[in-house]
């Protein structure tokens, strides 16, 4: 798979569909806590594609655990997606979904975002920073940034992908537009 291209092509479709939200495969983090988090999956995979669900410890994890989400596939084509763990910081948000199949949860648009997604993280094998701008009722106030590892089942395939959910404030109208946040990721500029 090449990487950039399916980046630009997701990008491609989430502006044409409206998403709000962006893949920038360049890994362009605002703050270094995502980059210990990326040091940590690269140092855990060592000459592996990627590392295994049951390497990445809450110990490990302690710093950042209140923001994760870890989904697993479940089924392929189409692909299903299950919540395993959610941070509190995520549950406070958007509630506790944890144990549950994302159609369960989420509108239907949202949900096939997710696992288009999800599935370019895992069929990739690669990390993925996600911007965009949050579009739960009464939480549109909210930026995010996500980034967004695969991790590997006890066989070593891809089936778990991890994220590190991070949203902020948009404080007043004339903060950097959401257009110009995202005009130099790939794919986004062509259209």
């Amino acid at each position: 798979m090449n990487v950039l291209e399916a980046a630009i092509s997701l990008n491609q479709r989430a502006v044409r569909e409206h998403w709000h939200y962006v893949c920038d495969p360049g890994l362009a983090f605002s703050e270094s806590s995502y980059e210990k988090l990326l040091a940590l999956w690269r140092s855990k995979a060592g000459d592996r594609p990627m590392p295994r669900r049951s390497e990445m410890t809450l110990r490990d994890l302690k710093d950042v655990l209140r923001h994760l989400i870890v989904l697993e596939r479940v089924e392929k084509a189409p692909s299903r997606y299950r919540a395993r763990l959610i941070g509190t910081s995520l549950t406070s948000m958007a509630g506790d979904r944890t144990g549950k199949m994302l159609e369960e949860v989420l509108p239907p648009e949202h949900a096939m975002r997710w696992a288009i997604s999800a599935d370019l993280i895992l069929d990739s094998g690669q990390p993925m920073r996600f911007i965009g701008r949050v579009e739960l009722q009464g939480k549109e106030y909210l930026n995010a940034e996500n980034l967004f590892i695969p991790l590997a089942n006890e066989k070593d395939e891809p089936t778990f992908v991890m994220g590190f959910c991070r949203y902020t404030p948009r404080h007043t109208e004339s903060e950097e537009s959401w257009e110009s946040q995202i005009a130099a990721i790939p794919g986004v500029a062509l259209l």
